[in-house]
C-alpha cells in the first residue's frame, strides 16, 4: 500500500489547495520534505492522521492529545485548524484528501469494476462544527460506503489500523522515550506493537470479552450480599485501573515536558556560551558556589589542625637537639644514682670494718696487737672500695644540666609528642592546605567571570530561564516518582481485589445451564490463547533475526575489527500478560544489559526493533517520520540514512529541517530520494516547491 497524493485545503498554515505527489518506486522509496521550524511539518503530519481517524487522533500521538486538551475538546481544537487567510475571506471549510493505491480491497457490491486506488477525504465546517468523511473510487469518484461505521471499519481493516498508526506516523524523538523504558515496560510495548501489526490484538480483545462473559455468568447465581461484594470489588478494580492510567498519562506528559525543558536548557546554554566573556560553553554557578563552600569548610578544618600542631612545630624543628639533651640527662641521672649507691655502700663497708676490728667479739686467748688490727683494717677498707668501684661504673660528662624533675619531664613529653605527630603529618597537611587554596582561587576566578557575564542582561535572562527550566525538571521528576509509588500501591490493591473477587465467585452456586456456557467459554478461551501464543512463538525467531540484522547495519561498533559487541539476539515469550523479553548477547555469549548502551545506541536498538516489527506486518505500510534523526552522533546518523530509511518500507516520507538532513546528508541518500520538497512560508501561509533547500533542487 502507498499514499499516492495528498491534497490539503485551508488546513492550518496551508492556504488554498496544496498538492503533494508522494509517488515512489523500488529504487527510490524516500520522499523528503524539508522546512524550517514553524513552517508546518508537524501540521502536515496532523492533516494526514486527522483525515484517517478524525476524533481518534489523540490515540495516535500524545502531542495531538495534549493539543486537544488545551482547547478543552476535539471540536474546539478542530475549529482552530482553519487557515487564517481563508477565515478572513469568510471561508468556513477545510479538508484533507488522501489518494491511496496498491491496496487489496474486498469485493464491494456497489462497484463492479476493479478499484485501482481510493480517495479518503475528511472535511470540517467551523460554523456547524460538523465533520464529514467520504471514501470514493479514484477513477469513478463514486462513494463506496454510505454508513459511517462501515467507513471507519474499512480504514481500520484495509488501510492502517488505528492501533498500528503510532508506528506509521511518528516523531523519531519518541524512539528515545521507548529506549528508556524499563524491561517490563519494553515487554509490554513489544507485545502491544507486535499484536497490533499482526492483528493479534483483535483476538486478545476477544479473550478479554470471553473472560468478562464467563464472570458475568458466574455472578448470576450469587446471593444479593455476594453480588454486592462482587460489584464492589469490580468497581474498586475499575477505579484503580483508571487511576493508574491517569497517573501513567500524567507521567508520560511530565516526561515529555522534561524532554522539552532539556531542549530549552540546551538552547539557553548555547546562547549563554555565545555571549559569555569566559568563553566557556557550560557553567553551573550554584554548583561552583557549593564547591567553594565545601572547600572553605575543608580549609577551616586544616587550619584547626594547624592550631593543634602549632605547639609542637618548634619542637619538631629541634627534635634532634632535644633527644641529645634527654640522653645527657639520662646519663647524668645514672651517675647520680651510682654516686649515691657508692656512698651508701662505703658507709656500710666502713661500718662493717668498724664493727669487725674495733668492736669484735674477741676469743678468750686473743693476742693480736693494735698494730696488726690497724693493718687488717686498712686492707679491708681498700679491698671494699675497689670492689664497689667495679660494680658502679660512672660515665664521663663534660658538664651537668642543672634541671629539676619538672623541667626534665617537660623535655620528655615534648619528645613523645613529636614522635606521635610524625613529620609526615606536617607535610601532608601543608600540601593539602595549599591544594585547597589553589582550587578555591580557581573557582573564585571562574565565579568572577560568570558574575561578569551575569552583568550582561542577555546572559542574565538566559541564565534565569535555564535555572527555571532546571527547577521545573526537578519538580517533574519528583512528581513522576510520587506517581510511580502510587501506581505500585494501586497495582498491589488490584492484585488483592482480584483475589477477593475470585474467592467470592467460588462461593456462588452456578446453575447447570450457566455452567455449560462457562465451560464452553473456557474452551474457546483456551483455543484463542493457544492461537495467540502460537503466533507469537512463530514470529519470535524471525523477530530476533531481524533485530540483530538491523543492529549490525546501524551500530558502527559492529563493523570494527576488535568487536566484542552484539552478536546474538533472543526473544522470549513471557507468561500470559507479561509480553515479551529481548536479550542481547556479545561474542562471549554474555548478556549485554541495555542500561549500559549509550543514548544513541539505545535509539538505534529501538529503531532496529521497530523496523523488525514492521517487517512482520501482513502488508507493507507507508511510514511518515518527523524529526528523523533524534539525538544521534554523525556516524550513527550516516548509518540511519544509508541503511535504515532506504530499507524501512516501500514508501518513507521524511519531514526534516536543514539542521537534521544537511546538504551533505542529503547527498548521502539522494540515490534513494524519489521526491524532494521544500516548505516555504510568506509570513502567514505555507506552500511547497520542488527541491530540498537552496542548491539542492531536483
Amino acid at each position: 500500500m502507498k499514499f499516492k497524493e495528498i491534497n490539503i485545503n485551508n488546513f492550518r498554515q496551508y492556504y488554498g489547495n496544496v498538492f503533494i505527489d508522494l509517488a515512489t518506486n523500488a529504487e527510490k522509496n524516500i520522499v523528503l520534505i524539508g522546512g524550517r521550524n514553524g513552517y508546518g511539518k508537524t501540521n502536515l503530519l496532523l492533516s494526514i492522521v486527522w483525515c484517517l481517524y478524525g476524533d481518534k487522533i489523540s490515540q495516535v500521538d500524545d502531542n495531538f492529545k495534549r493539543e486537544i486538551q488545551k482547547e478543552k475538546n476535539y471540536s474546539l481544537f478542530m475549529k482552530q485548524s482553519i487557515n487564517w487567510s481563508a477565515q478572513k475571506e469568510n471561508k468556513n471549510n477545510f479538508s484533507t484528501e488522501l489518494t491511496i493505491s496498491e491496496i487489496e480491497l474486498p469485493e464491494i457490491k456497489s462497484i463492479s469494476t476493479k478499484i485501482e486506488a481510493i480517495k479518503i477525504k475528511r472535511q470540517f465546517d467551523v460554523l456547524s462544527m460538523e465533520e464529514k468523511l467520504s471514501i470514493t473510487d479514484e477513477e469513478t469518484n463514486k462513494e463506496l460506503f454510505d454508513d459511517e461505521v462501515d467507513k471507519i471499519n474499512f480504514i481500520n481493516d484495509y488501510i492502517i489500523p488505528l492501533d498500528a498508526a503510532k508506528f506509521v506516523f511518528f516523531d523519531a524523538e519518541k524512539i528515545s522515550e521507548i529506549a528508556n523504558l524499563s524491561i517490563k515496560e519494553e515487554g509490554s510495548f513489544l507485545n502491544d506493537a507486535l499484536g497490533k501489526i499482526l492483528g493479534l490484538d483483535t483476538y486478545e480483545d476477544l479473550i478479554e470479552d470471553l473472560n468478562d462473559y464467563a464472570n458475568n455468568l458466574k455472578k448470576e447465581g450469587a446471593s444479593k450480599n455476594i453480588q454486592e461484594q462482587i460489584i464492589d470489588r469490580e468497581q474498586a478494580i475499575k477505579i484503580a485501573k483508571n487511576e493508574i492510567e491517569q497517573f501513567e498519562e500524567e507521567n508520560a506528559e511530565k516526561q515529555k515536558d522534561i524532554d522539552e525543558l532539556k531542549k530549552e536548557i540546551r538552547t539557553f546554554q548555547n546562547l549563554i556560551s555565545q555571549h559569555s566573556k569566559q568563553g566557556n560553553s557550560t557553567f553551573d554557578r550554584q554548583g561552583i558556589i557549593d564547591n567553594i563552600s565545601k572547600l572553605r569548610s575543608k580549609e577551616n578544618e586544616l587550619e584547626e589542625r594547624f592550631g593543634e600542631l602549632s605547639e609542637i612545630i618548634p619542637l619538631a624543628m629541634l627534635t634532634g637537639k632535644l633527644e641529645e639533651i634527654n640522653e645527657h640527662i639520662e646519663i647524668q641521672d645514672r651517675n647520680e644514682i651510682s654516686t649515691i649507691s657508692l656512698k651508701e655502700n662505703s658507709l656500710k663497708i666502713e661500718s662493717f670494718i668498724e664493727r669487725l676490728f674495733n668492736k669484735p667479739p674477741e676469743p678468750i686467748d686473743s693476742s693480736m696487737s693494735l698494730k696488726d688490727k690497724m693493718f687488717y683494717f686498712e686492707k679491708a677498707q681498700t679491698l671494699g672500695s675497689e670492689l664497689f668501684a667495679k660494680e658502679n661504673n660512672l660515665e664521663d660528662l663534660d658538664f651537668e644540666h642543672d634541671l629539676n624533675n619538672s623541667e626534665k619531664k617537660l623535655i620528655e613529653d615534648a619528645i613523645n609528642l613529636v614522635n606521635i605527630q610524625s613529620k609526615d603529618l606536617f607535610e601532608t597537611t601543608i600540601e593539602e592546605y595549599n591544594s585547597v587554596k589553589i582550587e578555591v582561587n580557581k573557582l573564585n576566578n571562574t565565579l568572577n567571570k560568570i558574575d561578569a557575564d551575569l552583568e550582561d542582561e542577555l546572559i542574565l535572562e538566559y541564565s534565569s530561564k535555564k535555572e527555571n527550566s532546571e527547577r521545573k525538571i526537578a519538580e517533574f521528576h519528583e512528581t513522576i516518582g510520587v506517581n510511580k509509588g502510587t501506581i505500585n500501591k494501586l497495582q498491589k490493591d488490584i492484585s488483592r481485589l482480584n483475589q477477593e473477587y475470585q474467592a467470592l465467585l467460588k462461593k456462588v452456586e452456578i446453575n447447570q445451564q450457566n455452567r455449560l456456557k462457562i465451560n464452553k467459554s473456557n474452551e474457546y478461551l483456551q483455543v484463542l490463547k493457544a492461537f495467540v501464543h502460537e503466533q507469537k512463538e512463530l514470529k519470535k525467531d524471525s523477530l530476533a533475526k531481524n533485530i540483530l540484522a538491523e543492529m549490525q547495519k546501524l551500530m558502527h561498533k559492529l563493523n570494527t575489527n576488535n568487536n566484542n559487541f552484539i552478536t546474538d539476539v533472543k526473544v522470549t515469550i513471557l507468561a500470559e500478560g507479561n509480553g515479551m523479553k529481548i536479550t542481547l548477547y556479545n561474542s562471549e555469549d554474555k548478556e549485554v544489559k541495555k542500561e549500559i548502551l549509550s543514548q544513541g545506541e539505545k535509539q538505534l536498538y529501538i529503531s532496529s526493533l521497530i523496523k523488525a516489527i514492521l517487517k512482520e506486518s501482513i502488508q507493507s505500510l507507508p511510514i511518515f517520520i518527523d524529526t528523523p534523526l533524534g539525538r544521534l552522533d554523525d556516524e550513527h546518523i550516516k548509518n540511519i540514512l544509508l541503511y535504515f530509511y532506504p530499507d524501512l518500507s516501500e514508501q518513507v516520507v521524511i519531514l526534516s529541517t536543514n539542521n537534521e538532513i544537511t546538504p551533505k546528508r542529503y547527498n548521502d541518500i539522494s540515490a534513494n530520494v524519489s521526491k524532494a520538497y521544500l516548505l516555504v512560508n510568506n509570513g502567514e501561509n505555507t506552500n511547497l516547491k520542488n527541491g530540498y533547500f537552496q542548491g539542492y533542487e531536483n
